[in-house]
Parts: structure tokens; sequence; C-alpha cells
């Protein structure tokens, strides 16, 4: 899927070098399809007569011009994209009012670069695919007013990559990442994997999430994103760190580090979250994890631990609503009724772990429209105080095969059969809380969860499925917490 190719480009040889000096020739070469820049200007030049296979690789430098560098109705081919990379990772500096902008361009690949430039969006994706923006390093110079720093937009947006890059720190509104579309359709098919998205804040009201997925403009069209394998640290912005506002993404294998707000399904029906990994240190104030509005969404084996939120950052909401769009979603909605928080039908809760958290699993905690047919089946909750299961708008959501354990706080009242009050008998492994070998939790799910075929490791569930995001298995673990070392643009 990836454009880039990780190819090494060489310098000029000695003699080559000497020879331009010698004839006075200013530093713009090309060698085996690479051409080197070292001035704004020589970039410029070298976009205008890019082609299929052109590689452009910046030497070391500032790169500074006034509109930036406007990459436009250019196309590679997936074989031989169009690369602009700096020779030396993190040493070519975009910067004062550079940016880049690509517009009804593909197979376009941004890679290596560090952005400090300021009062523009560093780069703009306008009705492009394919477009890679790789290994880069974003720490935009702030100067109070808000701003996207990467906004994939346009029409005909589709297949874009955002991977291996650091974003942070950063202070003024506007999101790290920002997915758009046109009046009516979101971007679609891209993904954003092992990328670094740290130190977001202070707190504001709304507009300062790491990432946004979507409007409620554009959130009954499908965007069918992925993120994946990222690691978010201190996101404390906004009450979600991670929005999405569109239909059927993927938000799976990320870990989130101590970060106020939390990963909210906010518009938009049939999202899947699995996988994930959600910490806190059990003292930072508002830390969170999973909210869900609206239709049809999967939550499982996701891993929640030391989170302290309540309320509408509580550890796993499956929230109340204000609106209420149906059991198809699909009726024709005022803008304004967009904007609301759709009753959520279907969600499928499932195979989840929380520990040591100040919440479990609410139902219908905010607005007065509880939520329709939706399952609670097969979690863990093990808290030593806060709830464990809390349904001020319970309506007609079932339960099964959940554990709760430790807190007296609970103010669902349901059978064994459906909460069992028992000790989980986990033990400490890899600094994850997991089961025993002589847990209760084994061999013990109820139910048929198609969709479920691993555990949060990314081990087999084979059988009878453990409860909880954990199954007890000898395969290798696949799937863990993040740290620094696996992401971001040297990993």
């Amino acid at each position: 899927m990836s454009a880039y190719r990780g190819k090494k480009f060489q310098f000029l040889s000695v003699f080559l070098c000497s020879w331009l000096v010698a004839c006075m020739v200013p530093v713009f070469a090309e060698e085996d399809g690479a051409v080197h820049v070292s001035t704004a200007s020589e970039l410029q030049s070298a976009i205008k007569k890019a082609q299929a296979g052109t590689t452009i690789v910046l030497e070391d430098g500032t790169y500074d011009v006034k509109g930036g560098f406007k990459i436009t109705g250019k196309n590679g081919t997936s074989s031989s994209p169009i690369t602009i990379q700096a020779a030396n990772q993190g040493q070519a500096v975009i910067t004062g009012e550079a940016f880049f902008s690509i517009k009804k361009s593909s197979y376009i690949v941004l890679q290596g670069m560090s952005f400090t430039n300021t009062g523009n969006t560093a780069v703009s994706l306008d009705g492009s695919s394919h477009v890679q923006v790789s290994r880069n390093t974003f720490a935009l110079t702030e100067n109070g007013k808000a701003l996207k720093w990467v906004y994939v937009y346009g029409v005909d947006s589709h297949h874009n990559l955002i991977d291996h890059n650091e974003f942070g720190p950063k202070h003024d509104l506007g999101n790290f990442i920002t997915f758009g579309g046109t009046n009516t359709q979101i971007s679609q098919y891209d993904t954003v994997e092992y990328n670094y998205f740290h130190d977001t804040g202070p707190r504001v009201e709304n507009g300062l999430e790491a990432i946004r997925v979507g409007t409620s403009t554009v959130s009954m069209s499908d965007a069918f994103d992925t993120i994946q394998y990222n690691l978010f640290e201190n996101c404390d912005g906004d009450p979600e760190f991670v929005s999405v506002k569109s239909g059927h993404n993927t938000v799976r294998y990320n870990t989130f580090r101590n970060s106020q707000g939390v990963l909210s399904a906010r518009h938009g029906h049939g999202q899947s979250y699995y996988g994930n990994f959600f910490l806190g240190d059990g003292v930072k104030p508002g830390t969170g994890g999973i909210r869900l509005y609206a239709n049809d969404h999967k939550v499982y084996n996701n891993y929640f631990e030391g989170l302290t939120g309540t309320g509408a950052a509580s550890t796993l909401l499956i929230d109340g609503g204000d609106y209420d769009g149906g059991t198809d979603g699909d009726a024709p909605a005022t803008s304004e009724e967009l904007a609301k928080h759709w009753r959520v039908y279907r969600a499928q809760v499932v195979n989840n772990t929380i520990v040591n958290s100040a919440t479990g699993i609410s139902v219908g905690q905010s607005y007065q429209l509880a939520p329709v047919d939706s399952v609670v089946a097969n979690n863990l909750v093990m808290n030593s105080k806060g709830t464990l299961y809390f349904e001020p708008k319970p309506g007609n959501t079932s339960f099964a095969g959940n554990i709760g354990y430790g807190s007296k706080l609970s103010n669902a009242s349901h059978s064994s059969s459906e909460i069992q009050t028992i000790d989980p008998l986990l033990t400490t492994a890899n600094g994850l809380q997991v089961l025993s070998d002589t847990s209760p939790a084994i061999d013990a799910s109820v139910g048929d969860y198609f969709f479920i075929t691993g555990d949060m490791d990314g081990q087999t569930r084979s059988g009878i499925s453990d409860v909880g995001a954990d199954e007890s298995s000898n395969e290798a673990v696949i799937n863990r917490p993040l740290t620094g070392a696996d992401v971001g643009p040297k990993s």
C-alpha cells in the first residue's frame, strides 16, 4: 500500500562536486534520477519539473517561501511515485510561511522533514489520493490562532497514508490531523499509523482533538478510515482526544497514555474500536476511554487501566442521546440535528477488560434517550472503588457473561448470568493485568460474536473464549502497549 520504498540516495562523488565548484554551478544536481536542492527556489523549480519517478532530495538547511510549495496536477504511480525527502532525517526544515499544498495529485511522498512553520497548515491534501506523509516531525510555531497541521479534504480524496511522524506539542486550537472532504462526502480509505502524538493543552471546550475524522455535516457519509498502531501521550486539549464524525472507521492497536478525554464515536455509524490500550497513572484527573453515540458500533478486546475519568470521560460509556436518528440512522436530518448526540442502536461492547479505574461500563449516562438493542457481554471489570456497571438509563440493553469484582459501588442490578461477582484471579505480565492459569474467566464467555477471532495480544481465541480482553494462551504476543521506540520518524 505504501508508496515509500525506503530508497537510499548517495551524494555526488567528490570528483563531481569539485567540478561543480570549479565551474561555479549552483548546487542543483541530478544523479540516478535524484534531484538535490538546497534552497526554496530550487525546490520550487524541481517540483515544477517533477514527473513519475522523480525524487527530490532536500539538503540540510531551512526552506521558507511565501505562498508555500504547491504541487498541483502531479501524478506518480504506485511503482514510481514523486518523492520529496530530506537528505538527512529532520535536517531539512520547513519554516517561516512555507508549507506544502498538494492538489489534484496522486502518488506523492513527503518524507523526513521538520515542520516549524507558522500561520499555515503544514501539509494540505486537496482532492488527492495515494499521498504518503512519512517520517516527518511536526512542531509548528504557534501564533495563538486555530490551525490544522495536516488537513486531508476535497473532491475524490482517498487512500492517503500518514505514518511514522511526530506531532507535538500543540496549544492553539485545531487538530494535528483533520479529515474533511466535500460538503457531503468525507475523504475515504485513509490510514494513520505508527505516529507519535503528544502534549496538547491546556483543555478547551472543543476544537483541540489530536485527530478528527469528519464533521457533523459529513457524518452521514462513510470514511472507511483506519487509525492504528499510534501512541498518544498527554493529549489533554479536548474532551475527545480522537473524535470520529463519519461512518465505518476502524481504530485499533493504539496506545493512549495519560491523556485526558476519550476516543469518541461522536457522529456516524458502524465504528470498530478494538485492541487498544488506555493507560492512566491513577492520579492525573480526567483520563478516559471510549464514548459511543449512533448505530452499530463494535467495541471489543480493549484494555483499560488506571483511568480516573468520570461522567463524559468515563472508562467505557454507551451514552444516552438527545436525538433519535432511528434504527436505520439514515433519515434526512437538519444541520442542527446532525450536530446532536444521536441515540445509540445495537452497540456491541464485548470482551473488554477494565482494571483499577474510577468507572467501569456505563449505559445511558447523559441525555434522555436510552440506548436501544445494545449488548454488554463477556467483559471483565475489576475496580477497587467507583462503579463497575452503571445504568442510569438502562433501556433494553442486554447483559451476559460479564464479571464485576471489587467495588461495591454499582447501580446495576443483574443476575449472576449477566454479571458474575467473582474474583477473576488476575496476574501481572508485561505490566498488564491478565488471566492467571486458575482464573474463573477462562472458557467462560457466552454467546457467539463472529468478529472476535483473537484477543488484545493478537493471540487466537479458540473454543469457548475467555471473559475479558485477554485470552489465556501460550502463543507469542503480537500486540502490546506501544512506547516511543515503536512509533515516530526513527522507529
